[in-house]
């Protein structure tokens, strides 16, 4: 799943709770149900992958947009005056965006260990439990841009 879709869940959750550690727990299981919904395609898995070596930089590309877009949807909110940030708002978009976080930074510096190892590996097994090697053709998945207005939509009338 995107930034802006784990994110804005973490918005939501820490919007909704007055405790923050409450909040934090949440935001890491919502992560990974949210990650269990298939959400890959072909098409975004060759762009990343064209055989040249730039999948890794691709990759933070897509990365570095999504959190654009996900920072300026917070800032829309500030502004508009739906969203006041306090502790269980951050505590939930941290407990949301920190599994990814701890994945990435295990992929870009290469870090090899048992305990990085088996959580790889678990964050695989959710991306795969409802579907395996089975990608989803581009015309049956929601264009990231797509769904993270419909998401912003539905924040936004929920706050």
């Amino acid at each position: 799943m995107y930034q802006v879709v784990h994110g804005l869940s973490g918005v939501l959750i820490g919007s909704q709770t007055n405790n923050p550690v409450i909040a934090f727990i949440l935001g890491v299981v919502s992560h990974f149900i949210l990650d269990a919904i298939p959400h890959d395609s072909l098409e975004i898995h060759n762009w990343q992958d064209n055989g040249r070596g730039e999948k890794m930089k691709k990759f933070v590309l897509e990365a570095s947009l999504d959190l654009f877009l996900f920072l300026s949807i917070i800032l829309i909110l500030i502004y508009t005056d739906k969203l006041k940030i306090n502790m269980p708002v951050v505590a939930g978009v941290t407990g949301t965006l920190l599994p990814d976080y701890v994945w990435a930074v295990a992929e870009l510096f290469k870090i090899k260990n048992t305990v990085t190892d088996k959580y790889k590996q678990f964050h695989n097994w959710v991306h795969g439990i409802f579907y395996k090697p089975v990608y989803l053709p581009g015309k049956y998945v929601i264009p990231i841009q797509l769904g993270g207005v419909i998401f912003f939509i539905l924040l936004y009338l929920l706050l």
